[in-house]
C-alpha cells in the first residue's frame, strides 16, 4: 500500500510542477462556443458552463490545493512541534502557559474563525490556510509534548545528561526520534484535512472564483450535476485519490520506522549466520563469541554496553531458627529402648511427614513421662540437641520446631 500511494502521489507532484507543460489551456481560457462539451480531441475532458477546458483546471487547480495544504501542515508544525517539545521537556511555567493558549485556541469554531478572516482580508487562498494552521496547531502541540513526557525520565536520557549533552543536543538526538513517526501520520492526515477544509469552503463559493482550485471546480459541478455529472466527478477523483494517498503514506511510513530496528537486527543474524564456516571447532567458536568488536555498527551512539551479564541472588544458608537434633549413636539408643519396641508407650498420632527420619525421639518424647524415665539417654538428648541431624538437614525436614 506505501508503493500504491507513493506513486499516486508522485502522479500529482508531476501533474502540479509540470502543469503549465501538460495544460494545453489556460485555466481561465474560454470557448463560448463549447460550452458543456463532451470530450474530444482538443479537450480531453471536455468543458464547463463557461467553456473552459476541464483537463487544464484541474491541473492547475492541484497546484493552488496541494500546495495550499502543505502550507497549512508547515504552519502547524512550526508553530505546535517546538513548543510540544519544550512543553513536555521543561515543563514548569511554559507548559502551564502553553496549556492555557492550546486550550483557547481549541475552544474556537474554526468554520466561523475562517468565515471572519475571509471577510476581513477577502477570498484569499493562502491566508486561509495560514489562519487554519494556527488552528490546528494544538493537536501537534498535545501529540508531541505526550510523546516527550512518557520518555524524559528513561534512563538513556539520564545518561545522556551525565555525559554533558546540551538539552538541545539530548532533544534533537534522543526525543525527536520517539515523535518522529507520530509527526509523519499527523501531517499526511492534516494536509488531507486542509484539502477537504478548503475544498469545502470553494464549494460553499467563498473561494476566489478566479482561481483554479478543485473546490471551485466542485462547486461549479454541482450546479450542472444534471446536465454533465463528469464535471463534479473528476475533482472529487483527484482529491479521494490524493487523501487516500496520504493516509496510506503516513500509515506506510510509521510502519517502516518502527520495524526497522527489528529488520535490521534480522538480516545482521543472518549475514553471520551465512558467513560462519560449517567446519569451525567448537573452541574457535566459544573464542569468537568472546571475542567482540569495539564499536558495532549501529551502536555508535550508545553510551553504555553491557555483555555477560550475571544477576544472581543470596540464599539463606543457615536456618534462622534452632532445630532439635541427634546423633546417630543416640538413635541406636533409642531403637534398643523399650519406648521403641512397646507400641502401648507411643502416641497413637501418627508422626507428622517432618518427623519421617526420626519418628524414633518424637514417639519417645510424644509418649508417657515414664518413658523418658525409662531411657535417661534421651532425657540428655532432649535438652541438649538444638541443631539439626545429618539426615533431616540434607532433605531440610526438622525434628522439631520448638522444645516439647
Amino acid at each position: 500500500m506505501g508503493i500504491i500511494s507513493i506513486a499516486i502521489l508522485l502522479a500529482m507532484a508531476s501533474m502540479t510542477l509540470f502543469a503549465d507543460v501538460l495544460a494545453p489551456f489556460d485555466e481561465n481560457f474560454a470557448n463560448i462556443s463549447k460550452t458543456l462539451a463532451a470530450p474530444d480531441g482538443f479537450n480531453i475532458l471536455g468543458t464547463d458552463s463557461s467553456g473552459r477546458d476541464v483537463w487544464s483546471r484541474l491541473l492547475f487547480g492541484a497546484q493552488l490545493t496541494l500546495s495550499s495544504a502543505l502550507l497549512c501542515a508547515a504552519v502547524a508544525i512550526a508553530i505546535g512541534l517546538p513548543a510540544g517539545l519544550v512543553a513536555g521537556y521543561y515543563a514548569g511555567k511554559f507548559e502551564a502557559v502553553s496549556n492555557w493558549v492550546v486550550s483557547i485556541l481549541m475552544s474556537l469554531p474554526g468554520l466561523i474563525v475562517l468565515l471572519t478572516i475571509r471577510a476581513a482580508f477577502g477570498p484569499s487562498v493562502w491566508i486561509a490556510m495560514i489562519a487554519f494552521g494556527v488552528l490546528i496547531s494544538p493537536s501537534y502541540f498535545r501529540l508531541t509534548r505526550s510523546a516527550v513526557q512518557s520518555v524524559r525520565n528513561e534512563l538513556y536520557v539520564d545518561a545522556a545528561r551525565v555525559s554533558g549533552l546540551s538539552d538541545l543536543s539530548i532533544i534533537t538526538r534522543h526525543i525527536f526520534s520517539v515523535v518522529r513517526a507520530p509527526i509523519i501520520i499527523q501531517t499526511a492526515a492534516i494536509a488531507g484535512v486542509a484539502i477537504a477544509i478548503q475544498s469545502g469552503l470553494e464549494f460553499l463559493g467563498l473561494g476566489d472564483p478566479a482561481k483554479a482550485t478543485w473546490g471551485v471546480m466542485l462547486s461549479e459541478g454541482f450546479k450542472n450535476v444534471y446536465l454533465t455529472p463528469t464535471l463534479l466527478f473528476w475533482p472529487a477523483l483527484a482529491m479521494a485519490l490524493t487523501i487516500g494517498a496520504l493516509v496510506l503514506l503516513g500509515n506506510a511510513i510509521r510502519d517502516a520506522l518502527e520495524d526497522g530496528e527489528k529488520i535490521k537486527h534480522r538480516r545482521k543474524v543472518r549475514t553471520k549466520s551465512t558467513t560462519a564456516a560449517p567446519a569451525v571447532g567448537a573452541a574457535a567458536t566459544r573464542a569468537a563469541r568472546k571475542t567482540a568488536a569495539a564499536v558495532e555498527a549501529g551502536t555508535e551512539h550508545h553510551l553504555v554496553k553491557v555483555t555477560n551479564l550475571g544477576v544472581g541472588y543470596p540464599r539463606q544458608t543457615a536456618p534462622s531458627r534452632k532445630w532439635w537434633t541427634t546423633s546417630p549413636s543416640t538413635l541406636t539408643a533409642a531403637k534398643s529402648s523399650a519406648s521403641w519396641a512397646n507400641p502401648a508407650r507411643v502416641n497413637p498420632r501418627p508422626p507428622s511427614p517432618s518427623w519421617a527420619c526420626c519418628r524414633t525421639l518424637h514417639a519417645s518424647w510424644a509418649g508417657p513421662s515414664s518413658s523418658m524415665a525409662t531411657t535417661p539417654s534421651l532425657q540428655a538428648t532432649k535438652r541438649s540437641a538444638r541443631n539439626a541431624c545429618p539426615s533431616c538437614a540434607a532433605s531440610g525436614f526438622p525434628i522439631s520446631r520448638r522444645n516439647p
